[in-house]
This record gives C-alpha cells, structure tokens and sequence, in this order.
C-alpha cells in the first residue's frame, strides 16, 4: 500500500478542488463546467465504456432500489442512472460546493460534505460506488469500515481509481514521478493486488478486478499505436483499475 502520511485540513481539500474544478481554464474543468453544460443543453451523458458495464450489471439490470455515491460532482453518474431507472433511489455526497449546487440545479439528491456525511444517512444501500475517488480519501479505514456498515447484506460496492503501476510504461522516468496528482490530491495509490487485499482485509467478499487493458485513444500520437501494441502482447499496465466487491 502506497499512501500519504501527512494529515490535510477539510479547508485545505476545499481549496485544493475548487482551483481543479471551477476557476477559469482549470486542470478539470471538463467535469465542473463542460459535462454540466452538455446534460443541460444538449441532454448528452456519456460516462465512458467501462463505468457504463459496471452500472448497467450491478444496478440498471439488478434488481437494486438504491444508491450511494461517493464525489458525486456536478451528477453525471446520478442523471445517468435518472434517465435509465427513474424509480432507483439516488444519493450522492460531493465535497465540492460549487459541483453540488450544480448537481441540485439537475435536482438530484445530493448533499454537501465529505464521505462522513454517509453516516448520517438513515437506512442502507444495495449499491455503493466511487468513480476516481477512493484515492482522494484520507481515512481510508474509516470510509470502508463506514461503507461496509451502509451496505445491505448482499450490496456492493463499484469503483475506478487510477492504476499505480502504470508508471511501468516509463522505465526512463524520474524518480518518484508518479504519472498521476500528487498529494493533496491524490492521498492513496492503488495496484490491482493491493486494492483487493484491502477490500478483503475488510471483510468485503468476491473482489473482482479489471484493469482498463488498452490506452486512451490518441489517433494522432505515436505512443497510442505503440502502447495499443504492447497491450495486444499483454506488456502495457493501463491507466485505471475497476473494482467490485460484495458485503457478505
């Protein structure tokens, strides 16, 4: 397990994402401004290829009634769920002030705080999921121990996180060099073998792993046809690990 040991303010975080997220020409501005505008104007959801499998085998084609969501943003995931199920009950938690309050504009149920607001929640959920979020939290222990106890016997817990291993794509690179944010951003790095003991460790039962196998699509670049190469010859670690797991 690879992590941070220094210890950041709630202050520090909500500074730290509101300069990602809502200030002008920002590192993730898609996510705060242009995907918000696309599902108002244009009614356009696209949540990728993956994330779509996973939501569609353990909550659009299950019998799941509801659902939590961990950094829910500006509700991407939530009015993608609305617009397949309207009948499955949706909660999202999202830090960020500015992505909540555009969230509550799409009228999800949302609400502003960190994962600790999920205690306060009456009731459990079938489904608990986190999309490139785990490796934001900064008591780990505590969300899993929080997330197993708000699962229903049987539920499961969905999520991405960025694949630390892919720094093996790089044997020149500098080091340390991380291929992804460094803390206080990112807090947590994660390897599929690593994740799964985790999981297991806390008491989570069935642990499923997929590592995204082929590069982003980059038509342009030469190192897309190159790294698009190396994964058909199964040499190439992929940028994003997926997890599923069961509370049992």
């Amino acid at each position: 397990m690879i992590f941070c040991l220094t210890a950041y303010s709630q202050e520090q975080f909500v500074t730290v994402y509101d300069e990602l997220y809502n200030k002008e020409n920002s590192k993730y501005q898609r996510h705060s401004k242009i995907e918000f505008d696309q599902i108002v104007k244009e009614q356009v959801i696209n949540i990728g290829l993956n994330r779509s499998r996973l939501i569609k085998k353990n909550i659009l084609n299950t019998n799941c009634q509801s659902v939590l969501e961990i950094g829910s943003g500006i509700g991407l995931i939530g009015a993608h769920i609305r617009l397949k199920n309207e009948q499955i009950l949706y909660t999202g938690i999202e830090l960020d002030e500015e992505a909540f309050r555009k969230s509550q504009q799409l009228k999800l149920n949302t609400i502003n705080g960190d994962f600790k607001e999920m205690e306060k929640i009456k009731g459990q959920f079938d489904v608990i999921m986190l999309w490139e979020v785990i490796e934001h939290l900064q008591d780990l222990k505590l969300f899993l121990d929080l997330a197993y106890k708000k699962l229903n016997y049987n539920g499961k817990i969905i999520l991405s996180t960025p694949n630390y291993n892919k720094i093996l794509n790089y044997p020149d690179r500098e080091k340390d060099q991380l291929f992804q944010d460094e803390p206080p951003i990112h807090l947590n790095y994660f390897t599929a073998e690593n994740i799964k003991n985790i999981f297991e460790f806390h008491h989570f039962a069935n642990c499923r792993i997929m590592v995204k196998k082929f590069p982003y699509v980059e038509l342009t670049k030469k190192r897309f046809y190159l790294n698009s190469f190396k994964a058909l010859l199964n040499s190439y670690q992929g940028s994003t690990i997926y997890l599923e797991a069961i509370k049992k």
